[in-house]
């Protein structure tokens, strides 16, 4: 995430009709477009071009602004914006502030940004074969839908929804509702119950894994003792700033309806700024769900009987 001036302008406003009614208006539910989703170096990438040249980027909900990494800017001799300026933060904690990037356009599925300025990120992935890493798809865009997301099918669809509440879906399968938080980052936060203990997460698509802070962890109960019998491992955040986690084994982890049972999270050695937690990828990649802007709320499919 970052800190910087207005975000990407918001494309064109579709039309449509649907049946429900909500207060304001009939409720509108319009496919704007699909976008390929792929699980690389457990992350979710899209296609996606920069001034034309066709690029991987991660789908990153946790991230307020979408960036152009370093590598891409040589690629493409992007010059530094003299008037704007981003300081990317992440779980690890703050980068350095550094001149945004000038682009012409970056397109996603139907988004297209026109001329405008990224932010710069380093992101530490790997190699993701070709089209390479381009940086990221963050709130900025993502928020000007709602987004229909089935990564165990490989497919994101993208939708524009107004005058709606409810349940509103054009899905046929059963779901449920989860209340969601739009920051005003357009971030989005929820409640989530750990071992009891209930949590704010911010809903990251772009984290590897579900992340209690130590703060969290504390709450919970698990003492520094115990972490540090835990197994421990170095991660990289999004500005480029490592970080210390240990895995530890919870009894359950409830996020509305769905419960899992046993599960292994990593506790991070410092607090987050925003949130108790994030929900990561390890929650998202085996449903299918429907994170919607418009209405604050996450839905969840239910499992096939």
């Amino acid at each position: 995430m970052s800190r910087r001036l207005p975000a990407l302008l918001v494309a064109a406003v579709l039309a449509g009709c649907a049946d429900d009614m909500a207060a304001g208006g009939t409720c509108q539910v319009v496919h704007a477009g699909d976008v390929a989703v792929e699980r690389r170096n457990n992350l979710i990438m899209a296609p996606a071009t920069i001034n034309a040249t066709p690029v991987r980027m991660v789908v990153d909900t946790g991230a307020e602004t979408s960036a152009v990494t370093g590598e891409m800017i040589s690629r493409l001799g992007l010059l530094g914006d003299p008037n704007n300026s981003s300081l990317m933060s992440g779980v690890g904690g703050q980068g350095l502030a550094q001149a945004d990037a000038l682009v012409n356009h970056l397109a996603f599925g139907p988004y297209d940004s026109g001329a405008t300025h990224l932010a710069v990120v380093d992101l530490r992935f790997g190699n993701v074969g070709d089209p390479p890493l381009g940086g990221l798809i963050g709130a900025d865009v993502l928020s000007n839908y709602d987004l229909d997301l089935d990564i165990p099918r490989k497919r994101l669809a993208l939708y524009k929804v107004r005058h709606c509440a409810g349940n509103f879906l054009p899905w046929t399968m059963p779901y449920d509702a989860v209340p969601l938080h739009v920051t005003w980052e357009d971030t989005l936060t929820l409640p989530v119950t750990v071992d009891g203990n209930r949590f704010t997460a911010l809903l990251d698509s772009g984290s590897t894994g579900t992340v209690l802070d130590s703060a969290a962890a504390e709450r919970s109960g698990i003492t520094a003792a115990e972490l540090a019998r835990e197994e421990a491992g170095e991660g990289v955040g999004a500005a480029g700033v490592n970080f210390q986690e240990v895995r530890h084994q919870f009894r359950e982890l409830q996020v509305g309806p769905v419960t899992r049972h046993d599960v292994s999270l990593s506790v991070l050695d410092r607090t987050l700024r925003g949130s108790d937690m994030l929900l990561g990828l390890d929650f998202l990649a085996s449903r299918h769900v429907w994170i919607s802007y418009h209405t604050h709320q996450l839905f969840i499919a239910r499992p096939a009987p």
